[in-house]
């Protein structure tokens, strides 16, 4: 890790936007026991004064690898955290905060800005939320700021879409630590999308997902609900049809075999389905794609 403060601001970047993340700004500071916080350097937007807090207009993540001191935000401001060595301050675009070194201590920190629909997804998802601002990443952060810095110190416009990727991974190690730690549902509920894709749907197979995932089959609906937007049956008919595409288009397996492959008790019923959802039995919908196919390649 870089010893030398320094901080970079950084534009939009339509390439970032399309890999879900963009990288606004980083930066590494030391502030030694009884300096000023935070320095005079950044500009007006970034900067603040402790009686007033702040808001800005991105996620941040916030690496504390030295000393300790406290942090306050909304929704909650008048609850202190506690900061200590190797935790990640969490803010959030809009959301009032403060935090700052304790005087006797100081502390080192390294922050990294960003701004994209995945942290967006992952907030609609509850695995980061302002009610929980604080990360005890310990040493899994270490490894990314290192990198962060390096690239950041030699050419950050030119890899900034890197540094954006790493955004992206510091964002996906939040959430598997706390999925992990308390918030398995989401776990829960990628095998339970498996499970759907290879069972008949019947209200059996359904209650019987549920049964293997621990979960109600009441409860096992309304988790699904939240964490897809869709309904159990839904969702599977959706996947199933896709599947049934590419089968149809890309393969010589008989209606029969498709049926079977998808999970379907019967030919019958994977067809009263594939037309129930396409307005054509599978054959036909096989003849008119593959037709269009050919026309295309003509």
């Amino acid at each position: 890790m870089t010893d030398g403060d320094y901080f970079t601001y950084l534009p939009e970047s339509s390439v970032c936007e399309a890999l879900g993340c963009t990288a606004l700004s980083t930066g590494h500071t030391r502030i030694p026991p009884r300096s000023p916080y935070p320095p005079v350097r950044h500009p007006d937007d970034h900067h603040f004064v402790w009686e007033k807090g702040r808001t800005i207009q991105a996620y941040q993540f916030a690496w504390i690898s030295e000393g300790r001191g406290r942090l306050q935000s909304a929704p909650n401001p008048g609850l202190v955290h506690p900061i200590e060595a190797g935790d990640v301050i969490l803010l959030f675009p809009g959301i009032w905060h403060r935090f700052g070194p304790y005087a006797e201590t100081g502390w080192v920190e390294s922050w990294i800005e960003c701004r994209g629909a995945a942290f967006d997804r992952i907030m609609d998802l509850g695995l980061m939320s302002p009610e929980d601002p604080v990360w005890r990443a310990g040493d899994e952060a270490k490894d990314l700021f290192d990198t962060i810095h390096e690239l950041a110190c030699h050419d950050a416009l030119l890899h900034q879409p890197a540094l954006s990727t790493l955004g992206l991974r510091l964002l996906a190690q939040l959430c598997q630590s706390r999925d992990i730690s308390g918030h398995g549902r989401i776990r829960l509920m990628e095998q339970a999308r498996r499970a759907l894709m290879d069972r008949s749907g019947d209200a059996g197979d359904m209650e019987q997902i549920a049964t293997e995932l621990g979960l109600s089959y009441s409860t096992l609906r309304r988790l699904f609900r939240e964490h897809t937007g869709m309904s159990l049956k839904q969702f599977q008919t959706e996947a199933r049809t896709r599947r049934a595409y590419e089968l149809l288009r890309n393969s010589d397996k008989s209606v029969k075999a498709i049926a079977g492959y998808l999970g379907y008790n019967s030919a019958f019923h994977f067809s009263a389905q594939f037309k129930k959802a396409t307005g054509l039995a599978p054959s036909e919908w096989r003849q008119r794609n593959r037709l269009e196919v050919r026309g295309d390649r003509l």
